[in-house]
C-alpha cells in the first residue's frame, strides 16, 4: 500500500475512533435526557391521577373538571396501580414486583421513586389524603422517546459515515499534496542513469524534511558525479598510459619480424622491449596500489620517528630532524600504505633534486607534522593545484621517469588517515611538502 493511502487510512481510523466515542457519549446523554423528560411527565401524570381519585371531595366542580381534562390529555396510554399504604401496601408482594427494597425504602420516606418495569418507565408516589395514605404507581412505554432515539441513532450513524468518508478523501488529497514533491523526486530518480548524473532536485522552500531530503540527494549526486567523472578520467588516462608501452612492445616486435636482423639489432630490440616491459610493470603496480588504498586495511599505531629513521638510514641524502622530547609521534594507520604515501613524497624529493633532502618531524598546535624539503626543479605556480590529479605531470618534469600517480595516491591514503598534504614550491629553487595529521 502506498504512503498516501496509508496516511489517509490512518487519519480515517483516528477520526472513526474519536467520532465514534463522541457519538456513543452523545447517544447515552441524549437517551438519559429523554428518559428524564419522560419521568417528569410520569410524575406530573401521577399527581394528576392522585387528584382525580382523591381530590374530588376537596375541590369545586370547575377545578375537578380541569383535573379530569388534564388526566385525559396527559399520557393517555399510561397504566396505574394503587396500593393502600395503611394496610399491607409497603409489604405487598405485588409492590415488590415493581420496586426493589431500596426503592420501597425511599418510598416509605415519602420520596418519589423512578423505576423500570421491563420496557416501561414508571414513577411511584406516596400520597397522603383525608381518606388514608396511598401508593400510586404510574408506568408506560416511552414510544415517542424510542422514536427519538432511533432517529438520533440513524442521524449519528450517517454523520459518522460522512465524517469517515470526508476524512479519508481529505486525507488522501492532503497526503497526495504533501507527497507531490516526493513523487517528482521519484520520477527524476528513475531518469538517472550511469551515463547522465546531471539531474538535480529543486527544493520546495518549505524548510521541511523534504527540503532536507532534496539537499541530501543533490549532495549525494554531486559526490557520485564527481567520483564517476574521476573514475572515467582515471580509466581513460590509465588506458592511455598502459597503451603506450604495449604499443611500443608490439611495434618493436613487428619491426624485428619483418626481416632477418643481426645479433646486435636483436639485442638492442630486446633491451627496448625490456625497458617498456619494466615501465608496464611499474605502471601496473602503481595502479594496483591506487586501487588497494580504497579497501579496508589493518590499522595499528605506527611510530613516525622509527619509520623515518629507517628510511634515512637507507639513503644518505636524507637528513632527518626530530623535535626533542622523546615523542615517537604515533599515528594510527595501515603500516604498509602509510609507508607508500610518505615514501612517494620522499622519492619525488630525491628524484627531482640533486642535493640533500631535509625531513623535519615535530608538532604544531598539537598536530604531528612531517615536512620534506628539497632544492630541486620545483613546480610551476600555475600547476601546483593540479599535481594531485591522476597521471598529471608538471611540464618541467617530462624528462624524468614517472607516471603521475604518486602524489595522487599519497594524498588519497593520507586523507583517509585524517592527514592533510600541503605543497609550497618555487620553480627552479625548492619544493616543500608538509603533511599535517589532524586526527591521530
Amino acid at each position: 500500500m502506498k504512503i498516501g493511502r496509508r496516511i489517509a487510512f490512518y487519519y480515517m481510523w483516528v477520526t472513526l475512533g474519536i467520532t465514534g466515542a463522541l457519538v456513543v457519549v452523545f447517544y447515552f446523554y441524549t437517551s438519559r435526557y429523554i428518559d428524564n423528560v419522560y419521568y417528569s411527565y410520569l410524575a406530573e401524570k401521577a399527581l394528576v391521577t392522585a387528584g382525580k381519585h382523591w381530590e374530588r371531595d376537596e375541590v369545586n366542580a370547575q377545578d375537578y373538571a380541569l383535573i379530569q381534562k388534564r388526566y385525559n390529555e396527559l399520557l393517555p396510554t399510561t397504566r396505574e396501580v394503587i396500593f393502600n399504604a395503611d394496610s399491607t401496601g409497603f409489604h405487598s408482594d405485588s409492590l415488590r414486583h415493581y420496586l426493589t427494597e431500596a426503592q420501597v425504602g425511599r418510598l416509605k420516606m415519602r420520596e418519589p421513586v423512578r423505576f423500570r418495569h421491563g420496557q416501561q418507565l414508571g414513577v411511584a408516589l406516596f400520597y397522603p389524603d383525608n381518606e388514608g395514605n396511598f401508593i400510586l404507581l404510574i408506568f408506560a412505554e416511552n414510544d415517542y422517546g424510542q422514536q427519538v432515539r432511533q432517529q438520533v441513532s440513524w442521524l449519528m450513524l450517517l454523520l459518522l459515515l460522512v465524517a469517515v468518508v470526508v476524512t479519508y478523501i481529505a486525507g488522501k488529497v492532503y497526503s497526495d499534496r504533501i507527497l507531490a514533491p516526493l513523487q517528482k523526486i521519484l520520477k527524476k530518480l528513475k531518469r538517472i542513469t550511469g551515463n547522465d548524473l546531471r539531474v538535480r532536485f529543486r527544493p520546495t522552500g518549505n524548510g521541511d524534511e523534504l527540503d532536507d531530503l532534496t539537499r541530501s540527494l543533490n549532495g549525494m549526486l554531486d559526490r557520485v558525479d564527481a567520483a564517476l567523472s574521476a573514475e572515467k578520467s582515471f580509466v581513460s588516462n590509465a588506458s592511455h598510459e598502459l597503451n603506450n608501452p604495449v604499443t611500443a612492445i608490439q611495434g618493436e616486435c613487428e619491426i624485428m619480424l619483418m626481416r632477418s636482423r643481426t645479433p646486435e639489432e636483436y639485442v638492442a630490440a630486446l633491451e627496448r622491449i625490456s625497458t617498456e616491459s619494466r615501465r608496464l610493470g611499474d605502471l601496473t603496480k602503481a595502479l594496483l596500489m591506487l586501487s588497494r588504498q580504497n579497501r579496508q586495511n589493518t590499522m595499528e599505531a605506527v611510530s613516525l620517528t622509527e619509520w623515518l629513521v629507517r628510511q634515512c638510514g637507507e639513503n644518505p641524502r636524507l637528513i632527518l630532524t626530530v623535535d626533542p622530547g622523546g615523542d615517537t609521534f604515533p599515528v594510527v594507520a595501515d603500516p604498509y600504505l602509510l609507508g607508500v604515501a610518505l615514501g612517494n613524497i620522499i622519492e619525488n624529493a630525491c628524484k627531482y633534486s640533486q642535493g640533500n633532502v631535509a625531513i623535519n618531524l615535530g608538532r604544531e598546535n598539537g598536530q604531528t607534522v612531517v615536512e620534506v624539503l628539497d632544492s630541486g626543479i620545483g613546480i610551476p605556480k600555475d600547476e601546483i593545484g593540479q599535481v594531485f590529479q591522476s597521471f598529471y605531470r608538471a611540464r618541467n618534469s617530462r624528462e624524468y621517469r614517472g607516471h603521475g600517480i604518486g602524489l595522487n595516491l599519497s594524498a588519497n591514503i593520507l586523507s583517509s588517515y585524517g592527514a592533510v598534504m600541503e605543497i609550497v614550491s618555487e620553480e627552479g629553487e625548492y619544493t616543500r611538502v608538509r603533511v599535517r595529521f589532524v586526527r591521530e
